[in-house]
């Protein structure tokens, strides 16, 4: 028990002060809000997934936002001007777009040899650019009905209900899948190795710079997928969505476990840390905060926990100055 509590302590804190602001705000605990609180958080915990893969090897990716956002309008564009086509040719083409932006992002930092920071910001920019350009900076609408089932709107033949749920358990699919894939592959013991000692995961015949290209293409894969979740939650592709995503996935996966300096963290801490993260949002929502003092509170409580948990670290030697 001790090494749980120990293990997940920032989860632990973080739930007990949602806990604590749920106590003040009835209407959170309401199935209305409970239902369109997973259907937020659903393309958001997907990011943070892809992006735990990315920190586990040590590295970062401040592109998730922007390829989102690019990967959405193209899967919106597909579906408005082939509206004959299936839908799943509209989510395959975002996804794709996805993964061509996380491949580049994957080719500057281990054959470009270029800081993942300066890396993933350069591609924040020029997809966000991109997304405007391919839409003249305006929304694109009118897409076929088959996609709002996998945003969790209305459809004739489900109740509101179960169609609320739907994008959280596509999501729980991707979480369980990339879990199984990190406990239990070759490649996942390979992605926690790139995350530890460089030296000694080369001198194992781990392939450093093939894993860290791969989780790089996953990550722009899934964060892909969520830009086209979210066209189908809101009904039209738009260039300003997900801004600042890429904040609330990092923020995800460190609540979650995960820490910077790499090798540590999980699929389901991605899962929780966006579900704490989503739920004390949405507390603050509730409450009448602002959403600059929403960040102003989610931003100050994170830095004050993640310090408190690397002095624990410190303590029991698991950190190095």
């Amino acid at each position: 028990m001790k090494r749980f509590i120990s293990k997940n302590l920032l989860i632990l804190v973080m739930g007990a002060v949602c806990l604590v602001l749920a106590w003040y705000s009835p209407k959170f605990i309401t199935e209305g809000n409970l239902l369109n609180l997973i259907r937020r958080i659903s393309a958001e915990t997907v990011t943070a997934v892809g992006e735990t893969l990315v920190i586990l090897t040590g590295g970062i990716d401040l592109s998730v936002g922007s390829v989102a956002a690019l990967s959405g309008v193209v899967s919106a564009k597909v579906m408005r001007d082939m509206p004959g086509a299936p839908v799943i040719v509209g989510i395959l083409a975002g996804t794709l777009m996805g993964l061509v932006c996380g491949g580049i992002n994957g080719g500057l930092v281990t054959k470009g040899k270029i800081p993942p920071f300066i890396a993933t910001l350069g591609m924040m920019l020029a997809a966000r650019g991109a997304a405007h350009l391919l839409t003249g900076g305006s929304r694109i609408s009118g897409l076929p009905a088959g996609i709002d089932l996998l945003g969790g709107r209305p459809v004739d033949w489900l109740p509101l209900q179960q169609v609320s749920w739907f994008p959280f358990l596509v999501t729980l699919l991707f979480v369980a899948l990339f879990a199984v894939v990190l406990s239990h592959t070759r490649f996942g013991r390979q992605v926690y190795a790139a995350g530890g000692n460089l030296v000694s995961a080369r001198l194992s015949g781990v392939p450093v710079d093939k894993v860290r290209f791969a989780v790089y293409a996953l990550c722009g894969a899934l964060a892909g997928f969520a830009g086209v979740m979210i066209v189908a939650r809101t009904g039209v592709g738009d260039p300003t969505m997900a801004e600042g995503m890429e904040l609330d996935a990092i923020a995800a996966c460190v609540v979650g476990g995960a820490s910077l300096m790499g090798g540590e963290g999980g699929a389901f801490g991605a899962l929780f840390g966006a579900l704490i993260i989503g739920a004390l949002i949405n507390l603050c929502q509730l409450n009448g905060m602002s959403d600059e003092w929403q960040r102003i509170v989610v931003g100050t409580l994170i830095v004050v926990l993640v310090f408190f948990d690397n002095m624990r670290k410190r303590r029991s030697g698991k950190l190095i100055d």
